[in-house]
């Protein structure tokens, strides 16, 4: 891993990594003080008194794990000179200005460049292990789904869901939430990311939940839409329209594929039906240690996805005051083409619950 984040060295010779999530990714450490610098020839995880012997434990042996204290800001400049480091590449999308500032006055003679997000395009790229991981997360996320489906009833609110959903990730295998669930009843279905409400569920609402879990510090994440009676014409129309644009996107994933043409066969699907307008976010994003990691599915730029990717496949069509449909799945890019490791029933026989 160290040998492949190297290779991406440009402006810079050593970064200083400081986002928590890159930092358990290179060394497994999820304490809220960790710290690490990598040049070409070394690496040095840094962290204080209290979790010490923890780093010590669990971070690999390539890292030097060096304790800091109060005089952290006289020891840095001379970590700096021991190691030749006269260009820093630093994590710009996560440090704020105020810590920016601090690393600049203590890094005197040393330039600050932006290392371009170099560690999260690796993170896009997932080991075995990895996967197994996010396989097992969305395992788990089904089974939850399917226990939820049985507490739904009249009368209770989104609310309520959201709170069983929240109870009873322990007793499936979680270890917590990747997101807050959103449920959606009825009109608020239409609501692309609804923050859940006391809306009570009237036989007739339409039902969209979106929801995953965490296995292993990795997410999980899946929406899936219902009907609490027969769909009427229109609602008929959306649901198998979404249906159509995510099945044609997801077989057009393969090693290698633009993400113009994956968005661009789900959008042909939807703008055919009339929805043009009616779909507005991006089409799906990769998911691991973070809910939203790359790659990104809503990107203009030119960008392809590649073997050992992983990407959510969520289109979605939301009518206005009325009701909105999202399935989203998670996808696999393979050698061969994909793998679809979502399982839950989507077809609109499986969409209709009785109540």
């Amino acid at each position: 891993m160290l040998k492949d984040l190297r290779k991406q060295f440009k402006d810079y010779n050593a970064i200083f990594i400081s986002n928590p999530v890159n930092v358990n990714y290179l060394t497994g450490f999820t304490g809220s003080r960790g710290l690490i610098l990598i040049t070409q020839k070394k690496a040095c995880f840094f962290t204080d008194f209290r979790y010490l012997e923890y780093a010590k434990k669990i971070v690999p042996k390539e890292f030097e794990v060096i304790q800091i204290d109060k005089k952290w800001k006289t020891d840095w400049p001379n970590i700096l000179k021991k190691y030749r480091i006269d260009s820093l590449g630093i994590e710009e999308d996560y440090l704020t200005y105020a810590q920016f500032l601090g690393l600049r006055k203590i890094s005197k003679g040393v330039k600050l460049i932006k290392s371009g997000g170099i560690i999260e395009k690796l993170r896009q790229f997932k080991s075995g292990e990895e996967l197994r991981h996010l396989k097992k997360s969305q395992e788990i996320n089904e089974k939850l789904l399917k226990k939820t489906l049985n507490f739904i009833k009249p009368g209770i609110t989104e609310k309520d869901v959201e709170w069983f959903i929240l109870e009873n990730i322990r007793a499936v295998g979680a270890e917590g939430v990747s997101f807050t669930p959103i449920v959606a009843f009825g009109e608020n279905s239409s609501i692309p990311h609804h923050q859940n409400s006391g809306r009570k569920l009237k036989k007739g609402d339409t039902i969209l939940i979106d929801m995953g879990v965490k296995y292993k510090g990795y997410c999980s994440d899946m929406s899936r839409t219902f009907f609490t009676k027969k769909p009427t014409v229109i609602q008929y129309k959306v649901y198998q329209t979404v249906l159509d644009a995510q099945k044609t996107a997801i077989k057009s994933l393969k090693n290698g594929v633009l993400i113009s043409k994956i968005t661009g066969a789900a959008m042909g699907v939807i703008e055919k039906a009339g929805y043009k307008d009616n779909f507005q976010h991006g089409l799906g994003h990769g998911t691991g240690l973070e809910i939203h990691e790359l790659p990104n599915l809503g990107s203009e730029k030119p960008e392809k996805l590649f073997k050992n990717m992983i990407t959510t496949i969520e289109p979605g069509i939301y009518l206005p005051k009325n009701f909105g449909v999202r399935i989203e799945d998670m996808v696999i890019i393979t050698g061969a083409g994909y793998q679809n490791i979502t399982k839950a029933p989507k077809e609109l026989k499986d969409a209709i619950i009785e109540l």
